[in-house]
């Protein structure tokens, strides 16, 4: 195995790899997570009703298992928002890092250049 970082067409392509996790893959799988949190979201959305205690006691409107579930809902669906912006973050930091690497390499740029040309530019599966 070669220790030697990679440079020229070698770091190009690694390049492209980077471009293809920040422009697709990382976008896919935030896009995952953010439809979840969106579905826990959505499910929250007049839950209430489900928890009403019969008999309305008063001060007392839902009954015990309420509180927990929409502590657990409030935690997912944070998890699942936070989870899925960091992801985006993480995608965009490696674009600028893919762009920054190129400028600084005249012929890893070039290889970049050409693996999006033959390849063509990646893009996210956010259906």
């Amino acid at each position: 195995m070669n220790s030697e970082p990679n440079n020229g067409t070698r770091l190009g392509a690694d390049l492209y790899g980077l471009w293809c996790a920040g422009r697709d893959n990382l976008p896919t799988v935030a896009a995952v997570y953010s439809a979840a949190g969106e579905a826990l979201d959505a499910a929250a959305v007049g839950v209430a009703g489900a928890f009403v205690r019969s008999g309305n006691l008063p001060g007392v409107p839902y009954g015990p298992a309420y509180q927990p579930w929409v502590e657990l809902h409030d935690i997912l669906a944070k998890i699942c928002h936070d989870t899925a912006d960091n992801i985006e973050a993480t995608a965009d930091a490696l674009c600028v890092a893919t762009v920054e690497y190129a400028r600084a390499d005249y012929e890893a740029a070039s290889e970049f250049a050409r693996l999006l040309e033959v390849n063509g530019e990646p893009r996210a599966d956010i259906g």
